[in-house]
């Protein structure tokens, strides 16, 4: 595991050993690739949750729709991403915390797991981060929530809290607690 600078001080990755991208860009790299997305679909179109079938309007078969709308979803987030970014450097609402909220069953970490959200409504892409100090975040895990809660989710129900919990460890047992430890460590 590997931690890359996104944007110094900021915004940093998780680069797993097995992984082409750090988490930051396989954001847009993954969620953007029509084929990734709708093979997602096809796989899960029978888990995909009532409410986002009635607020969305697909039918559960129409996995292309899905598809695209979780594209576009990434697309607009990037943009915004890079805009949080400028804000926070510039000490400006909104900015990259202010997208986060505390992830359930984190509240008490010196350093928690935070979720956002993609800008449609209702969003179904989901990015997660751990916040080391005040707007110094690290990108750890994104993906795909078809369902109301995240335990009924498939793929997110495996990797998130396990994931969150790992990192939250790597930091922990690496010294890396704080934003210059951060820095200094990273690619």
């Amino acid at each position: 595991m590997d931690i890359i600078e996104i944007e110094k001080d900021y915004l940093y990755a998780i680069k797993y050993d097995d992984q082409v991208f750090d988490e930051y860009n396989r954001i847009f790299e993954d969620f953007t690739n029509l084929e990734l997305v709708n093979e997602f679909f096809e796989t899960y179109k029978y888990k995909i949750g009532q409410y986002y079938v009635n607020e969305l309007g697909y039918n559960r078969n129409e996995t292309e729709a899905f598809s695209q709308y979780v594209i576009n979803e990434a697309i607009e987030l990037e943009e915004y991403f890079e805009c949080l970014i400028d804000n926070t450097i510039e000490c400006i609402k909104p900015d990259l915390k202010g997208h986060f909220t505390i992830l359930e069953g984190f509240e008490n970490e010196d350093m928690p797991a935070l979720k956002s959200y993609g800008l449609n409504r209702p969003s179904m892409l989901r990015v997660y981060a751990v916040e080391v100090d005040d707007n110094c975040l690290i990108i750890f895990y994104s993906g795909i929530k078809i369902e109301h809660t995240l335990s009924d989710c498939p793929i997110l129900k495996e990797n998130v809290i396990r994931k969150a919990r790992n990192v939250l460890d790597f930091l922990k047992s690496n010294g890396l607690l704080d934003r210059e430890c951060i820095r200094e460590f990273a690619l």
